[in-house]
């Protein structure tokens, strides 16, 4: 009972500092992400080609940091082109939007003229302050200089974090090891690995699944011809990562970007299909194929730890909560454990 107390004491200690300093943490936790990722890489082509590990490392990171600095190239020029085009379309929006209304408000005329034209005022007032605070924000971002600067701020210190993180990777894992009390290391060596497989299968198998998808919405809302495709594509594919909710919200914001474009027409069918066949796939080929039942975590424990970790988090807390709630499933499937081996537990 005594090492149960302690340890929850340790665990809440923890969790407490982790919340204190929770609002500093995101540029650590990227590259953090990123440094866990490329491990795999750096062991194995250590072993490969018998190279020291400082050499490989900085090759890796070097060829990781060009390839993300291509990609930012060739994709920031396409966004300010659909930026631009965005807010230089918002007048035309917005005539699709009042004949939208107009004529729904006509038919609901005859059946409630003031109920009519109650909505027919809401929605025109919700659309106008909605484009008009979205179009003052767009062309006046750069006057936002505190959250300018914090952005910048934490996009330059990912690298140089990611970078120490890669290079003093053993050093970092030999230092908790040696903090594993004696008589218990091989149980907490053994919770670890659990932990580390669960998190190996989820975060590279999401991304993957993240990437292929992003791939095909792009693509299909290209095709579509929808404004701020590529924009929309990330955002629709990587947004999967926030369980349940997020393919809702992606499909909300498409389907109303396009209802603004295009009105009520065959494109807006066309984004529907793109969804339907998106979240089929995703759900019954990627996900099994990819991840599988790795995680084993039940649905209405993934809700729970959305909304959880959102609380103390927010939107960070949000897009880590099923590995964050898989980590609690180890930990707590051992306490578990312990519990039911326990002279309190066999009475």
């Amino acid at each position: 009972m005594n090492k149960v107390l302690a340890w929850a004491i340790i665990f809440l200690t923890i969790g407490g500092i982790i919340y204190l300093v929770s609002n500093t943490l995101a540029p650590f936790l990227i590259a953090f992400i990123f440094a866990y990722l490329l491990q795999p890489a750096i062991d194995t082509n250590c072993r490969k080609f018998s190279l020291p590990r400082d050499v490989v490392t900085l090759g890796v990171f070097g060829l990781f940091l060009s390839s993300f600095i291509t990609i930012m190239v060739l994709i920031a020029p396409i966004i300010y082109h659909q930026i631009s085009a965005f807010i230089s379309k918002i007048p035309m929006y917005k005539t699709n939007f009042d004949s939208a209304i107009s004529a729904w408000s006509a038919k609901l005329h005859n059946v409630d003229p003031d109920l009519a034209n109650k909505i027919s005022d809401s929605a025109q007032n919700f659309v106008n302050g909605t484009l008009t605070l979205f179009a003052s924000f767009a062309n006046h971002i750069w006057q936002y200089t505190v959250a300018t600067i914090s952005f910048f701020t934490v996009v330059a210190l990912i690298p140089i974090i990611l970078y120490y993180f890669l290079r003093d990777w053993p050093q970092i894992v030999g230092n908790i090891e040696s903090l594993l009390p004696v008589r218990s290391k091989s149980k907490v060596r053994e919770i670890f690995n659990s932990i580390n497989e669960l998190l190996s299968a989820y975060i590279r198998g999401q991304l993957n699944i993240c990437i292929l998808l992003t791939l095909y919405y792009v693509t299909g809302l290209s095709i579509i011809g929808l404004d701020l495709a590529l924009l929309l594509g990330i955002f629709s594919g990587f947004l999967i990562i926030i369980p349940f909710i997020g393919v809702l919200f992606s499909f909300v914001i498409v389907t109303i970007s396009c209802y603004f474009s295009f009105g009520a027409g065959s494109e807006l069918i066309y984004v529907i299909i793109l969804f339907v066949i998106g979240y089929t796939v995703e759900s019954y080929i990627l996900t099994p194929k990819i991840i599988g039942n790795r995680i084993g975590l039940h649905p209405v424990w993934i809700i729970f730890s959305a909304f959880a970790t959102a609380n103390l988090f927010g939107f960070v807390g949000v897009l880590f909560a099923i590995p964050i709630a898989g980590i609690v499933k180890v930990c707590l499937s051992n306490i578990i454990e312990y519990y039911k081996s326990s002279n309190m537990y066999k009475g």
